[in-house]
């Protein structure tokens, strides 16, 4: 589908410039981290899926938004048939059941859930028209995401069901959420929060948690990662080790350099000036979709973007934080830079569809 001309004109080109160069800054600290390895060539494949994802990009472009919210109630039915799907006749990869393959392809409905979910999230609440929302307001789609982050918490991948909390309350709190309403939310969260950690956690799960306190108590098992990362940071100093000459990522030390801890090695080869840079990026971007949010010309494009934004925001924080050993560990890439087709081609549709709302914001 081609692109009205005159939506290019008003494309966000300094969003999409920082995109592409952090998509960049990744493929090269993937080379970095795998150099030597017998995953050497992972960044030319990552190169390739970018260039997949670029293309998914460009979709998401040229779709009007307003079509794709009309449809999320069918897109939320898909995903959950696929999550079930995966749920019961996923392979098991890992001790996990994240992924299938079509014609030879990973594909992780989790990922495309996410999506699904700002789309249904900015449908539902611009039918709403009421000028503050209670709790019996947000029971239907509240459940509605939730039974999303259910399905992918059992896969098991609680990282992922996680980034849909923050898009429900950023979303919540835009539509006009009451203050009163919003506290005994979060009680409920606690709840759930508990009877998850009695009766859903694994127990490797609750020994990230245990091991995020006190990293002494496994520093051989399952402290060895959140040491080694704080070890790469705070090497790196004001300018780094220098590109390709970490230490901790190049003689093996550090675990998942490529995928979670892809901003450890950045931390480490190019130092404080690198990490400040690439988070001034990111930073960029948010502030893009934070003025597209407010400038768009409906509340379904609002919604929308406020949800994805949150999404990624909390993606990027809780990965840094992660890092940097400030909050327990967790599988949650770094959305751009970290290796993977299914988070590059999530992250990158994402950011599709805040460029969408954007261009369309004086369409007819």
């Amino acid at each position: 589908m081609a692109i009205d001309r005159r939506l290019v004109l008003n494309l966000d080109w300094i969003t999409l410039a920082a995109t592409l160069l952090l998509a960049a800054i990744g493929v090269a600290i993937i080379a970095s981290a795998t150099q030597g390895t017998r995953v050497a060539g992972l960044f030319v494949k990552q190169g390739l899926l970018f260039g997949v994802a670029l293309a998914g990009l460009l979709v998401a472009l040229a779709v009007d938004y307003r079509r794709l919210a009309d449809r999320a109630p069918l897109l939320y039915l898909l995903v959950v048939l696929l999550l079930l799907y995966l749920l019961f006749f996923g392979p098991r990869v890992a001790g996990t059941r994240r992924w299938f393959f079509v014609f030879g392809l990973q594909v992780q409905p989790s990922e495309l859930a996410k999506l699904v979910a700002a789309l249904l999230l900015a449908k539902v609440f611009a039918e709403s028209r009421k000028a503050s929302l209670g709790l019996a307001d947000i029971v239907a789609p509240g459940a509605a995401i939730g039974l999303l982050a259910a399905l992918i918490a059992v896969e098991p991948d609680l990282g992922t069901a996680f980034c849909l909390v923050p898009m429900f309350l950023a979303v919540s709190l835009l539509a006009g959420l009451r203050l009163r309403a919003l506290g005994a939310l979060l009680l409920a969260l606690l709840l759930v929060g508990g009877l998850g950690w009695r009766f859903v956690l694994q127990p490797y799960q609750k020994e990230r948690i245990y091991t995020y306190i006190d990293p002494g108590r496994d520093p051989r098992g399952t402290g060895y990662q959140k040491i080694q990362s704080q070890i790469a940071v705070g090497s790196g100093g004001l300018l780094g080790k220098g590109y390709r000459k970490g230490s901790q990522s190049q003689l093996g030390y550090l675990p998942a350099r490529h995928t979670d801890f892809v901003f450890s090695v950045l931390a480490e080869e190019f130092g404080f000036l690198g990490v400040a840079s690439v988070l001034a990026l990111y930073l960029l971007i948010f502030w893009r979709a934070l003025h597209t949010a407010a400038q768009a010309r409906d509340r379904v494009g609002a919604y929308l973007v406020t949800a994805l934004a949150a999404g990624l925001v909390f993606q990027v924080v809780y990965n840094v934080a992660m890092v940097a050993g400030l909050v327990p560990v967790k599988g949650l890439p770094l959305p751009l830079m970290s290796y993977g087709g299914a988070s590059l081609l999530s992250s990158l549709l994402s950011i599709g569809l805040i460029l969408n709302v954007r261009m369309r914001r004086f369409a007819n």
